[in-house]
């Protein structure tokens, strides 16, 4: 079910029984298993009665790219080869100031993953649905200095 779905269903819900959704701020007591607090008086959320948008969880996500890569000077400009010869005896060989500087192509459809997931201490923004015993994490709140 997807998250839109997930919304018109509670807020018809929610509608009929004339109890409309609000807001309020949690925050993260426990990562993993996810648990919020609401406030003292209440017990926290468990992650059952949570819906996670991606705004506060891991996800992966394809993306189509066409980039090179910036250049990569590791050898400064230097580059040497030792060189193992019994007619000569052997030595080195120093090419020079050889430019090693290079870019790579990168292309293509490519998976990414996004760390979004919720830690201790963070405060997140709560809608609450369903007579309250739903909760859909919005986001983050940053925090003020």
């Amino acid at each position: 079910m997807q998250l839109s779905d997930v919304l018109l269903q509670m807020m018809a819900q929610n509608n009929a029984a004339g109890q409309p959704t609000d807001m309020c701020v949690g925050t993260v007591t426990k990562a993993e298993p996810l648990e919020i607090s609401v406030n003292p008086a209440m017990a926290p959320l468990k992650a059952e009665v949570l819906y996670l948008t991606d705004a506060v969880r891991d996800y992966s996500l394809d993306i189509t790219i066409d980039w090179f890569s910036e250049n990569d000077a590791f050898m400064n400009g230097r580059h040497t080869h030792a060189i193992s010869d019994t007619y000569t005896g052997g030595g080195s060989c120093d090419t020079g100031n050889l430019d090693t500087t290079h870019k790579h192509a990168i292309k293509g459809r490519k998976s990414i993953h996004i760390h979004n997931d919720l830690q201790a201490g963070e405060k997140v923004l709560l809608l609450r649905v369903l007579h309250g015993q739903r909760f859909i994490v919005l986001s983050r709140l940053a925090a003020r200095d």
